[in-house]
């Protein structure tokens, strides 16, 4: 990604398209973000919304189906508070098979019962009340029903045998007591019916209920067409179902995994290789779970719609942004290529190049900038042989004044040789040794030198220095074998010998000792150099030891005039260098002298 910026915005690439890709860059990116990021925020807050309005409805289903069957309980307990119907049960006692024909007066009391109960009721085929003999009451036609019916030969009845009187509601099953040969499958509600007094169980009442009934539920819900609903009771048996998945069941496919009992409120799922949206709202009353699953498809189906919206209202813009960037970079770079054209005709010789006509904004500026420049250069171009001349002979004036180093050398050379015959062995000394110091300090350019040449330029500087005190001064030198070739940085001993000259035996009558001390410990170099001088108190050195250590620039800390060899320059240059493996520290007492010591990390000589 980053080769093609490079690429677009290159140095083989025009202004004009720079701003071009420029303008399109600035406009595009945040309108094609702001139109995503509307996409995405769009597409959640539908599906979100989508999905919370399957939960509402599925719960709503279920709220109808609670009054639905709350109405069959009510109807189911009406017996019990009924004598009549009560006393012609108790006729009719004896055990299941047993019975015979009920009288005709019993026949119609109980068809005037069941009738009123079952009037104007559509989603009903039929209220049964059945004695324990099997004596079928119902509000049926005659014809209809089977007078006496044996319950032990239809499986799902034991169902509601074993229901102890509390109301049970019984999965689609085809009742063995329907006369006809067409058989129809119904949802039922059942009770046993005992006295109320005694306890004594003296039948049972049945309600068919038509499987019409569930789906006219969703007949005044607004529930999407391409959604599967199905209702499923305590034990995970289908009691209604609408509509299949790749023509198959969506109970049996969600069966065939064996997840059904898993599955809990709202979720993914796929079905035949398609994703759904699974809601699930389970009734404590009933004991029925509403089950919908909607085709994800559907409910990103205005999503899909707004994302076409937005494709098509971003091309139209990009192809607006597009046309218009197009007309202000040619606008905007036009004075750009006339000036540039003036320009290359310059370079080649035609200085008369002027610009004639220009705006007052900044390419005009520019313009008239270039105009003074072609006259300047125009004016300057006829006076460069002049100042050639004039360079040429300021060249020779300075190295005229030059001063070669070795003339210096050749002269304290001389100076040397007339002390030697003239006997002067001090003035020879000192001449000498001052040779050695100038030679030092202007041919070492190296940063690290070996310790030996270090200590040999200390040595020259001593000897100067024992002679101006007249013998006063004495250096001795405790330096550990074997540690003269590793490398130490340039001008830090001759600094801390100057120093103790200075400022510590300097003014003292009989003059005074400094020691020279070096050696190795472990992978550090130990150098010190400590004096017989005036010292210092405590509280002054501890504040010298902590200026150095924080303020490297501090000007008091500074030992004599030249600021390059003070104390703490010479710390600086250690913690540049070293790091935390370069220290100085300063120790002593007053009347006692002062000692100085650093600690570097060892380098070999030649790394």
């Amino acid at each position: 990604m980053m080769d093609k910026v490079r690429i677009f915005f290159g140095k083989n690439v025009n202004l004009r398209t720079k701003l071009l890709l420029l303008f399109l860059a600035l406009t595009l990116l945040p309108l094609s973000l702001q139109g995503l990021m509307n996409y995405k925020h769009f597409s959640k807050t539908m599906d979100r919304k989508t999905e919370q309005f399957t939960i509402e409805l599925v719960r709503q289903i279920n709220a109808n189906l609670n009054r639905l069957l709350k109405d069959f309980e009510r109807l189911s307990l009406l017996p019990l508070y009924d004598q009549m119907v009560l006393g012609i049960l108790g006729k009719y006692n004896a055990s299941m098979g047993s019975g015979t024909w009920a009288r005709s007066e019993d026949y119609l009391k109980m068809k005037l019962y069941t009738s009123g109960q079952a009037y104007d009721r559509p989603e009903i085929r039929g209220i049964h009340l059945i004695s324990n003999s099997g004596i079928l009451f119902s509000n049926l036609d005659s014809l209809a029903v089977k007078p006496v019916w044996d319950s032990r030969q239809d499986d799902w009845f034991a169902e509601l045998n074993d229901s102890e009187g509390t109301w049970r509601l019984l999965p689609p099953h085809d009742p063995g007591y329907y006369t006809g040969g067409q058989q129809e499958s119904y949802i039922s509600v059942g009770r046993v019916l005992r006295d109320p007094g005694t306890l004594q169980r003296l039948g049972y009442i049945l309600i068919d209920i038509r499987l019409e009934a569930f789906g006219q539920l969703l007949s005044n819900l607004n529930y999407e067409q391409d959604a599967s609903l199905m209702i499923v009771d305590s034990k995970q048996r289908l009691l209604f179902e609408r509509t299949s998945i790749g023509g198959m069941s969506a109970y049996d496919q969600l069966l065939m995994q064996g997840q059904l009992p898993s599955y809990a409120g709202n979720q993914k799922v796929v079905l035949d290789g398609q994703p759904y949206l699974y809601v699930q709202h389970h009734s404590s009353y009933s004991g029925l779970s509403v089950i919908s699953l909607t085709p994800i498809a559907v409910i990103q189906k205005e999503s899909g719609e707004m994302l076409t919206f937005t494709i098509w209202f971003a091309v139209l813009c990009m192809a607006g942004i597009a046309i218009l960037a197009v007309l202000l970079s040619y606008r905007i770079t036009r004075p750009l290529i006339r000036l540039k054209h003036h320009m290359i005709r310059v370079e080649q010789g035609d200085f008369s190049q002027r610009v004639a006509h220009f705006s007052s904004d900044e390419f005009g500026q520019i313009s008239r900038g270039f105009n003074r420049m072609m006259e300047e250069i125009h004016r300057l171009f006829n006076e460069v042989f002049l100042l050639g001349i004039q360079e040429r002979e300021a060249e020779l004036s300075a190295l005229q004044s030059q001063m070669n180093p070795h003339f210096i050398y050749n002269t304290l050379e001389s100076i040397n040789m007339m002390a030697i015959r003239q006997k002067h062995a001090e003035v020879s000394d000192m001449v000498t040794a001052l040779g050695k110091l100038l030679r030092y300090t202007i041919d070492k350019v190296d940063r690290m030198v070996p310790f030996g040449e270090e200590l040999a330029f200390v040595q020259s500087y001593v000897r100067i220095q024992q002679v101006r005190y007249d013998g006063k001064l004495e250096i001795i030198y405790d330096i550990e074998e074997g540690i003269t070739e590793y490398l130490i940085p340039k001008l830090v001993l001759q600094p801390l010998v100057e120093n103790a000259v200075y400022h510590g035996i300097e003014g003292q009558e009989n003059g005074g000792v400094i020691w020279v001390s070096a050696l190795k410990f472990d992978q550090e170099l130990l150098i010190s150099v400590r004096d017989n001088g005036k010292g210092m108190a405590q509280a002054k050195i501890d504040e010298l030891n902590e200026s150095i250590s924080k303020q490297p620039s501090n000007e008091a800390l500074r030992c004599h005039a030249g600021d390059s060899l003070g104390l703490n320059n010479i710390a600086q240059r250690l913690r540049l260098m070293y790091g935390e493996g370069g220290s100085l520290s300063i120790d002593g007492s007053p009347g006692q002298g002062l000692v100085v010591t650093i600690s570097i990390q060892l380098l070999p000589k030649g790394e």
